[in-house]
């Protein structure tokens, strides 16, 4: 098995006489590569398989000749959108195919386009969610500003609304100050008799005399009485 590049590198089906060239190993066509053996046109070649990596020394359809041929009549590539496909007839027999790409310098300015046109839509997506945070970073500081503002000027009418009343306040009564709340009456005792914390009795056990007499005596209900 050789080592050394193949002289046909065959991309996709190719054909010889119409009919499919196939891999003698697994069947598939869509991966051959082509060596020749010797120095004469009717020598056969070798085609190895990259599917399955069956080697076959001897081909019973290609010759070097067919691959002189085919390498002759390749179309080759300009541009990246071209391929490179061939026709070749060698004694009577017609070998048609697609050979691998190889790289042209039109590959190259395809490459740099694609991944100048990716980095300009991370870049475009980059930048983008850049304004986005600063658009909402300015939309709260600006809605806390107002807010603050708002507050703010709450808290200054507020004072001036105080301000005003207190104004008006000492303008009616001539500055004598805010009224004094009325003080909640008392509720009255339910001891008969009880005045002011004092229940007054008639009685003569307390009696100096002896005789029926009033003495006044402290509540033990409401105990209102004034301290003397």
């Amino acid at each position: 098995m050789l080592t050394s590049p193949p002289d046909l590198a065959l991309q996709g089906l190719a054909h010889v006489d119409e009919t499919p060239l196939l891999c003698t190993g697994c069947g598939s066509g869509y991966a051959l590569r082509i060596y020749k053996r010797g120095p004469r046109e009717p020598f056969p070649a070798s085609v190895s398989c990259l599917g399955c990596g069956h080697w076959e020394d001897c081909s019973p359809v290609l010759t070097n000749g067919m691959v002189d041929a085919a390498l002759e009549a390749r179309t080759g590539r300009k541009v990246a959108a071209d391929i490179d496909t061939f026709v070749a007839e060698w004694r009577g027999r017609i070998f048609q195919g697609e050979l691998v790409a190889d790289f042209i310098p039109d590959d190259a300015v395809v490459m740099l386009k694609a991944l100048h046109g990716e980095v300009s839509k991370d870049a475009r997506r980059w930048w983008g969610g850049k304004k986005r945070a600063a658009r909402t970073r300015a939309k709260e500081t600006t809605g806390a500003v107002k807010a603050a503002a708002k507050e703010e000027a709450g808290g200054a009418a507020g004072a001036a609304k105080s301000a005003a009343l207190a104004t008006d306040w000492a303008l009616r009564t001539g500055g004598a100050g805010p009224a004094t709340a009325p003080k909640k009456p008392r509720s009255r005792c339910t001891v008969k008799g009880c005045r002011g914390g004092m229940v007054t009795l008639s009685t003569k056990v307390h009696s100096t005399t002896g005789k029926t007499s009033e003495v006044k005596i402290p509540c033990g209900v409401c105990h209102r009485r004034k301290p003397v």
